[in-house]
Order: structure tokens, then C-alpha cells, then sequence
């Protein structure tokens, strides 16, 4: 791991309340479930970029076997509600991986973890399985959505969209949170999606341009 990463008190993964917001609190309880419990889990880490440092939410690392170096994945919570605020998250994203630290980083919307959480895990699970036991991965195989079971990932994919088909005779539309749910699509899908972004140091393309973007644009 780089010495630019500054460690708190690692620990087993487990669930070890407060968190940040309600929104990490149930992203770390529903993780600490199906992770590998040779991995370890931080939160709120301090990683030295070039002229600055940021936090990120939470680090997952997989020990280093023989001579393989550990396997480092940083996970941040929060979507852009508008093309500026995603064009900042897409700078600070990528300056997290120009850092050298996350080998991969995921970028989570906060709908999809209020609603679609176990695909959320589910697809990180394709793309990293090692974060995972082998029971979290056949949990998380069960619990995932037909429709997320049917998405196709490749290792140099920067990102992936999830369609949801909206059945009217099953929906409650009376129900706020399912009338909620149905807002965070965007105009003309034909139902609710999930969309989770990925940045990796194998993959640079993805997100090596926007390292020297600037942010006041």
C-alpha cells in the first residue's frame, strides 16, 4: 500500500456505529455481512493527493498472498443530483486513483442503497469477488434481482446501468416511498435504474483525463 495512505484503527470488518450519515451506517451494516473475514475495513480514510488530501468513505483491503501486493477498494457514497456537482465527483474520483492508492474505486448513488442495495453489492461482487466469503457471494447470487443477474460485466467497464421493469399491477403508487423511488429516473426510461460507477488503476482511460480538470468549471 502507498505511504501516501494515512491508516486509522484497522479492524476486522465488522459494523462499528456511528458512521458519517444514515446513508454509510446502512451501507457498512448490510457490507460487514458478506465480506471475506480476512479483509479489513475502514472508514473515513485520509489519502494524500498532489496538493491535497481527501477522505474517503470507506476502504476495503485484501491481505497480500506470496508476493502479490494487498488489494486495495475505496468505496464513496453520494451521486451528483446535477451536471456540476457530478462533473466535482468525477475530479475528486479520479484524483483518489491518480493517487495510487484505491486499486479500484466505486462511486454509489445514494437511491440505489436505499433501494436496491443487495444489486449494488451484487455487482461489486462480479467485479471484485475477493472482497467477498464465498457464502457472501452465493448470499448475495440469491438476493440479487433478475434483472441485475442478467447484466454482463467486463473487467475494463468504467461503469454499469441497471433497468428495473415496472410492473403497474404489482407497484403501490400510493405508497410515498414506492412514488419516491420512481422520481430518481430520468425522463423517458421505462422504469427505475441502478447505475454504479467503477475507476481502476488497470483500466486508467476511464478517468485519467479528469485528473487535471478544472474544478471551477
Amino acid at each position: 500500500m502507498s505511504d501516501s495512505l494515512i491508516l486509522g484503527a484497522a479492524y476486522a470488518p465488522q459494523y462499528l456505529p456511528p458512521y458519517e450519515s444514515s446513508l454509510h451506517d446502512e451501507f457498512a451494516w448490510h457490507l460487514v455481512k458478506y465480506l471475506h473475514e480476512d479483509v479489513t475495513l475502514e472508514t473515513g480514510v485520509e489519502i494524500e493527493t498532489p496538493g491535497a488530501f481527501y477522505t474517503s468513505d470507506f476502504v476495503v483491503t485484501v491481505p497480500s498472498a506470496d508476493t502479490v501486493d494487498p488489494w486495495v477498494v475505496a468505496f464513496e457514497i453520494g451521486g451528483g443530483r446535477d451536471a456540476h456537482t457530478e462533473r466535482l465527483r468525477l475530479i475528486r474520483d479520479a484524483r483518489l486513483m491518480a493517487s495510487g492508492v484505491p486499486d479500484a474505486l466505486y462511486r454509489l448513488r445514494g437511491s440505489d442503497l436505499v433501494y436496491r442495495l443487495e444489486d449494488v453489492l451484487y455487482m461489486v461482487s462480479r467485479w471484485d469477488p475477493l472482497l467477498f466469503s464465498g457464502r457472501g457471494r452465493r448470499s448475495l447470487d440469491k438476493l440479487a434481482s433478475w434483472e441485475a443477474g442478467v447484466v454482463r460485466i467486463r473487467p475494463e467497464q468504467p461503469s454499469v446501468l441497471v433497468t428495473y421493469v415496472v410492473n403497474p399491477e404489482t407497484e403501490d403508487y400510493a405508497d410515498p416511498e414506492v412514488s419516491k423511488r420512481h422520481l430518481t429516473q430520468p425522463e423517458g426510461d421505462p422504469g427505475p435504474f441502478l447505475f454504479l460507477r467503477r475507476f481502476s488503476q488497470r483500466y486508467s482511460d476511464a478517468w485519467q483525463s479528469w485528473t487535471s480538470a478544472d474544478v471551477n468549471k
